[in-house]
């Protein structure tokens, strides 16, 4: 985060957007230039060297090249701080912007209040507004190998191979990128120049050493070759330490052959020539990785700072200028390591003490990267506290609290206990943890700390920061009349604090009343966040307010104006996230919702482990167990009786941990109507054994303020199917009756819907059959409109009987078409459809000779224990294979054990 309030910082930012200038002594790279001429298609020129080739240079003198050909160039120069997705791309919209207006625009918005960049939608965004221009760009990207993330580098990849004809990318580097070279290779698209292109021959030393004014003998020359090979900053230490030379110069001493050593070596003799006030003014300057006259002032406590870096610039010290008004300058990385290191080594303390002036001062200049990055170098917890604590309630505002908890993990805890943010950090680990009533007792005593002293005062952001989490823990707690609590005391005050936490908090309201089952609350509650949504810029809260709405309509039983709705979703604001974005994870759950009720079973399971993985505290906790208990329905419905099983039982004990009673609730009644629908004989025995083990009137207490008790729901529903399988449905329709009445007009359709299927269910057992068709067409009348189907199925083979006999007797082909599509789906069909086929087509003998062959007789034996001859019993496995769509005899036995043509 860079908040630039300060024309130094708005330079600083301009100067990562130009090549630097070119030094005056500097010699074009012959071999450079005929690389580049020979290989004029190639979209991708990877210049790749260690320290000291004049990479830098070198694309600084071919983009300028490019320039005055009339290409746009776009240049960014890469810093350790850019290592970060939001960041990163930040950097290259602007520097694409410069070169041509207009591009990233939209992409920006991609980087606005989201949880995980989604890097894959920001280029495709960058590649669309690239393609609507036609001027050839290059663009440069220098110091790429101190970017590490591979996705992020990867996606270079993609610009490469789809930008419009006329992009070329060039890219300055010391280490080998995770880019696809082999294949950019053998297209003929990559040019590699490397260390032998950028090396000066000895005839070019030669002449970089007679511009500098040294005339040197052909002994020294071959002597001083020999021992830089031609690399660049080698030869420039070398030409200021013979400009301190006698005119006769002492023969070059032999380092060795090790590059580094040989640096090491002319760096140390080199600057210990110098002066010793010079001396201490470099390792002063040393500390910092872009230098401005003020802040070498402030560092070396002088006060011609400008006119020092001049000097030092003249004097060929390694000092690069960053801007053309030379506001900004930076030491050539291995001086500036060389100075670092020598200090570090001399003077330890005031290391410390100038990173700590150094953070100082890009604090007052309000580069708060910058600050935070020299105060963690400065090893001063209090200062790093302090600066984590002044621009963390924005990082909270754009939904960024887990970049200050990365950051927290650098302060000691008696520090960070008393800075407000780093606290909050705390608490949202520790509710990561799922230790609520530890972060609960935390945020309370900064309440207290922070709150005005009259409760009904007005907020400030810290307290309002406080109240947001606090809501979301009490989501956590299933206090849902708490977290509506919090939500009015912001109420009263909306408009007066961030929008991003007061979209948050209204959001949570919302879902709260609609698990409630108060939709006019809670649908007030999102117009609400809906008109402070617009002052916010990023899409994230704008995700999650459409998510809650949808998650209104799948609790209304309108499924299929919930599935209108997350289209809408997935066209105007999914995109604006990755694929594995945390973002994504409550849409995934509420699209496997919807999907689930359609009986769309492909691939929910996958979502939903997923999402389910991906949960975190910032999640309420009833999307949670939602998508639990869909996975494990979805388990059931296709036959998967063990697993659901244990997805049941992990729901329980979580529920259970966390006293959310409701959810246990839920899950102790799917696990009983599991267990009606086995076919072992006593089963009615264990699940009334089950049912009576819980205490249900305890756990019903929990909830007895609300309209609508979710406990009392799941207990009277699993009364209902109880009765009916003791076959007591007189009295099942006596239990439907009383819980009918729990439910709201407008409210609870897919409640409703299920208890008219399951009343349809007794009155056809009591001979009422009339009446009992007249309410399975109401149901279905219903389900065909809200394209719902899962519920159908989840009420087992008495409701598929049900659906049997009217399918035969009904005449509307709609409705007939309708009652299929669902008998078409009912667990075990497609498989039984498929046994049937085969025993048909199966004979009689030609089972008896597969029966044999899965107990491992040869041909021969089969023929003796049937009394066929050999020739016959090949012919008959011949036709086994047929049927089967097998190739021989092992694929055979396999696939008729899993139809079950061995019993």
């Amino acid at each position: 985060m860079e908040v630039v309030l300060d024309p130094t910082a708005g330079s600083l930012q301009r100067s990562k957007l130009t090549p630097p200038q070119m030094p005056a002594d500097y010699l074009p790279r012959p071999l450079v230039g005929a690389a580049l001429e020979g290989h004029a298609h190639a979209r991708l020129l990877l210049f790749s060297a260690p320290a000291g080739f004049g990479k830098t240079c070198a694309l600084a003198a071919m983009a300028e090249q490019r320039r005055q050909a009339g290409r746009a160039v776009a240049w960014l120069s890469l810093g350790a701080e850019d290592d970060d997705p939001s960041r990163f791309f930040q950097q290259l919209i602007r520097s694409l912007g410069t070169a041509l207006p207009g591009v990233g625009a939209d992409a920006l918005e991609y980087l606005k209040d989201t949880m995980q960049v989604p890097m894959a939608v920001v280029m495709e965004s960058l590649l669309a507004d690239l393609s609507r221009h036609s001027q050839p760009l290059l663009l440069v990207l220098d110091d790429l190998h101190l970017i590490r993330d591979a996705e992020l580098v990867g996606t270079l990849d993609r610009l490469v191979r789809l930008a419009p004809e006329g992009f070329v990318l060039a890219v300055g580097s010391r280490a080998h990128l995770p880019l696809r070279l082999a294949t950019w290779r053998a297209q003929d698209l990559l040019l590699e120049i490397g260390s032998d292109e950028l090396r000066l021959s000895k005839e070019e030393t030669r002449d970089y050493l007679a511009r500098n004014g040294l005339e040197l003998d052909a002994k020294t020359l071959d002597a001083l070759y020999a021992q830089t090979e031609g690399w660049m900053v080698g030869v420039q230490l070398n030409s200021l330490l013979l400009r301190h030379q006698p005119q006769n110069p002492a023969p070059m001493a032999p380092v060795g052959g090790d590059q580094v050593a040989v640096g090491d070596h002319l760096l140390r003799s080199v600057f210990e020539q110098l002066p010793a006030d010079m001396q201490e003014v470099l390792l002063a300057l040393g500390v910092a990785t872009q230098l401005s006259g003020e802040l070498a002032n402030a560092l070396t406590g002088r006060q011609d700072g400008q006119a020092l870096l001049e000097r030092l610039e003249a004097m060929q010290l390694f000092l690069l200028p960053l801007d053309r008004e030379r506001q900004w300058y930076r030491f050539h990385n291995l001086f500036a390591e060389f100075l670092r290191a020598r200090l570090k080594e001399r003077d330890p303390e005031r290391l410390k003490q100038l990173h700590f002036n150094a953070s100082l001062w890009f604090t007052n200049h309000h580069m708060q990267n910058l600050a935070i990055e020299h105060a963690c170098l400065a090893e001063d917890s209090q200062m790093l506290a302090a600066l984590i604590d002044g621009c963390g309630l924005e990082l909270i505002n754009r939904g960024q609290l887990n970049l200050i908890y990365r950051w927290r993990q650098r302060v000691p805890n008696d520090v960070a206990q008393h800075f407000p943010v780093l606290v909050l950090a705390d608490v949202w680990a520790r509710a990561s943890e799922l230790s609520l009533p530890e972060a609960n007792r935390m945020l309370d005593e900064q309440l207290a700390r922070w709150s005005p002293g009259k409760a009904e005062g007005p907020l400030n952001d810290k307290v309002l920061a406080v109240l947001a989490i606090k809501a979301v823990l009490a989501m956590q707690k299933d206090d849902l009349e708490a977290c509506i609590a919090l939500v009015r005391k912001v109420e009263a005050q909306l408009g007066q604090h961030a929008a991003f936490l007061e979209v948050a908090i209204l959001l949570l309201g919302a879902l709260a009343h609609v698990m409630l089952a108060q939709p006019d609350q809670a649908r007030r509650l999102l117009a609400l966040a809906q008109q402070r949504k617009h002052f916010l810029e990023g899409r994230y809260l704008d995700m999650q307010l459409v998510n809650v709405e949808i998650f209104l309509y799948l609790e209304q039983g309108q499924v299929k104006q919930a599935q209108l709705l997350f289209e809408q979703l997935r066209s105007r604001l999914l995109p604006w996230f990755g694929e594995r974005s945390r973002a994504r994870v409550l849409p995934t759950i509420t699209e496997a919702l919807i999907a689930y009720q359609q009986a769309n079973f492909e691939h929910i399971e996958e979502r939903l482990r997923w999402a389910l993985a991906t949960v975190d505290v910032i999640n309420p906790v009833d999307f949670y167990a939602q998508g639990m208990l869909v996975l494990a329905r979805t388990q059931r419905l296709q036959d998967r009786a063990k697993e659901a099983q244990a997805s049941l039982a992990l729901m329980q004990n979580l529920a259970a941990r966390n006293q959310s009673w409701r959810f246990y609730a839920q899950a102790v009644a799917d696990e009983i109507a599991m267990i009606l629908q086995e076919p072992a004989a006593d089963r009615l025995k264990r699940a009334e054994q089950r049912f009576s083990g819980v205490d249900w009137s305890k756990l019903a207490s929990h909830y007895q303020n609300m309209s609508f008790n979710p406990v009392s729901w799941a207990q009277g529903l699993t009364r209902i199917r109880l009765q009916q399988a003791r076959g007591h449905y007189s009295e099942a329709l006596h239990e439907i009756t009383q819980l009918r009445g729990q439910l709201q007009n407008g409210w609870h359709g897919l409640q409703r819907l299920r208890l008219d299927l399951l009343a349809a269910h007794s009155y056809q057992r009591l001979g009422y059959q009339e009446r009992a068709r007249s309410l399975l067409v109401q149901c279905l009348v219903t389900a065909e409109r809200g394209e719902i189907r899962s519920l159908f199925i989840e009420e087992g083979e008495a409701i598929q009987q049900l659906l049997q006999q009217l399918e035969s007797a009904e005449r509307q082909p709609a409705m007939q078409g309708f009652i299929r599509s669902l008998l078409a789906i009912w667990p075990g069909q497609a498989a039984r459809k498929s046994l049937d086929a085969l025993e048909e087509g199966l004979t009689e003998r030609e089972r008896e000779v597969v029966c044999l062959a899965a107990k491992g007789m040869s041909n021969e034996e089969i023929g003796q224990q049937l009394a066929l001859a050999l020739g016959t019993v090949k012919w008959h496995l011949h036709n086994i294979y047929e049927k089967l769509k097998v190739r021989n005899r092992t694929q055979a036995i396999r696939r008729a054990r899993e139809l079950s043509l061995l019993d």
